[in-house]
């Protein structure tokens, strides 16, 4: 793999500089500038080496940080052979740390109809809330029907009040028409973040169609 990557890998882990002490200043660490420095990295020449580096990398902290990286290339470049592999990636990880973490990069990239998003759906029903709350999320930015569907099945089934506040804050993002409905039974809960996620993405949809 490119040296370039290599390095920017190995400086994202590199915790040599972290310390608890008084006065101890995280963003002038090695890792946050490496990580900073990652979410700029625009070169679509990188995609094969890391998609590679993924599949045959046994460390899982590198490769989480590999996909972080490849997660902010695509997210700049719409690579959609990139956005495959990542989503591919969320049934083959095992912790759940790093599936959350790279369901969060999965929200930020655009998916066009026809996307594979099965493995994204079947994370939502995940017994592990930190994976559920982090791929109701992963549906944003997705421009197929299924997902909508998927979100809406949700907030008519589901009795956890943080998977509804998240999926209203997805539909928030993509939701039409056909969701206000099922937001609007939410309207009269009695949690505070419940009813106004709710409003809000009512309000977020019909502006989207006036």
């Amino acid at each position: 793999m490119n040296n370039y990557l290599i390095d920017i890998i190995d400086r994202m882990l590199d915790r040599s500089d972290h310390n608890m002490e008084t006065g101890y200043d995280s963003s002038k660490t090695i890792s946050w500038k490496a990580y900073r420095e990652a979410e700029n990295v625009e070169n679509a020449e990188y995609i094969p080496q890391l998609i590679a580096f993924i599949d045959n990398e046994k460390d899982k902290k590198k490769r989480d940080r590999a996909y972080f990286l490849l997660g902010h290339i695509t997210k700049h470049t719409n690579d959609l052979k990139a956005l495959d592999h990542l989503i591919s990636r969320v049934n083959k990880e095992t912790d759940k740390y790093i599936i959350s973490s790279l369901l969060d990069r999965i929200a930020n990239i655009k998916k066009p109809i026809g996307t594979d998003l099965q493995p994204l759906i079947q994370a939502t029903k995940s017994d592990k809330w930190l994976i559920r709350y982090s791929a109701i999320q992963s549906l944003k930015n997705s421009f197929d029907s299924i997902a909508e569907n998927t979100l809406i099945d949700i907030l008519d089934n589901s009795d956890d009040v943080y998977n509804i506040i998240y999926t209203n804050a997805t539909l928030n993002k993509i939701g039409t028409l056909k969701a206000i409905p099922f937001l609007e039974k939410h309207l009269k809960s009695r949690k505070r973040d419940v009813k106004h996620s709710a409003k809000y993405a009512i309000e977020e949809i019909k502006k989207r169609y006036e």
